[in-house]
């Protein structure tokens, strides 16, 4: 007895990816960030979808491949303007798209905080990505702020 061929999905047609958040996406192949080494504490997590929220400069990090996996994300630079990253030089064309992951409180009189000492690094032409540690920076990895003044915007 023959196995069955394999069905296979053309290289144009976007792929559904679970999330427990927004239910299943469909995500268009071009659009996959990989991550090779994982996101620490998640190493097995190797594909993301980045998905723009409101309001500008706020983003969700949705695993491809388990839906219970996103991270919150902002651009550090408006919310700490006294932030900056010293980046090697990786020969890319545009300097990689800098993002923090977001801690959300557990009780509504707690701030949410950004983790300024390890830094999302997405090069969005290879679609790369990556989160590094600054250990020498004098980040750490809970700066408090208010989330919910960016989301009135």
């Amino acid at each position: 007895m023959s196995a069955a061929p394999l069905a296979c999905r053309p290289a144009d047609q976007p792929t559904v990816v679970a999330s427990r958040l927004f239910g299943p996406l469909s995500v268009p192949a071009d659009a996959f960030i990989t991550f090779p080494d994982g996101m620490p504490g998640f190493a097995g997590e190797r594909r993301f979808v980045l998905l723009p929220a409101a309001p500008e400069g706020v983003f969700w990090l949705q695993s491809a491949e388990e839906g219970s996996v996103a991270f919150l994300l902002v651009d550090p630079f408006p919310v700490f303007p006294f932030y900056s990253v010293e980046l090697a030089d990786d020969a890319t064309e545009a300097p990689p798209l800098v993002l923090s992951v977001v801690t959300l409180p557990r009780t509504a009189d707690e701030p949410c905080t950004a983790n300024l000492q390890a830094p999302v690094l997405l090069d969005m032409d290879r679609r790369v990505g990556r989160q590094v540690i600054l250990a020498e920076s004098g980040y750490g990895a809970r700066h408090a702020f208010d989330l919910r003044s960016r989301l009135a915007r």
